[in-house]
């Protein structure tokens, strides 16, 4: 199973899936670290509360890109509940784990929380472009 599961990272690495902004995004959210830089900017697309289409792009490092194609590639088509639950199943099993993939999860999942904001208060009136989230760790940690 182990071999299986690095070979899934090896090929999420290699080939991101999701990556990039999408045409007409419903919600745009930034998970961004002002200390180091980092961001991840996350897409979404909606229709009847489902996700159709998600994207994402980031500065950030390996584990986030990995983090982020496998977290789309799980939400993608699926309602925005399940997403949510999803979410926070990364987030709890992630706790468990090195603060760096802690950190790139939380980068990853923040965004995703932002542009779900992002979408309401456009779906509210908002003209903003994007919802950004700063968060409070960063890609490059020590353990």
């Amino acid at each position: 199973m182990e071999n299986n599961l690095n070979q899934e990272i090896i090929e999420h690495l290699m080939h991101p899936r999701n990556y990039g902004p999408l045409k007409t995004p419903t919600g745009v959210g930034v998970g961004h670290s002002e200390k180091s830089g980092e961001f991840v900017i996350f897409y979404i697309e909606t229709k009847d509360k489902t996700l159709q289409e998600v994207g994402y792009a980031t500065n950030g490092c390996q584990d986030t890109v990995v983090l982020g194609s496998m977290f789309t590639e799980m939400i993608k088509g699926q309602t925005i509940a399940y997403a949510q639950s999803a979410a926070q199943k990364l987030r709890d099993k992630v706790a468990l784990g090195p603060l760096k993939q802690q950190a790139c999860a939380n980068m990853v999942l923040t965004a995703f929380e932002a542009a779900l904001i992002h979408e309401h208060q456009r779906s509210e009136g908002s003209s903003e472009e994007l919802y950004a989230i700063e968060i409070g760790m960063e890609c490059e940690v020590e353990e």
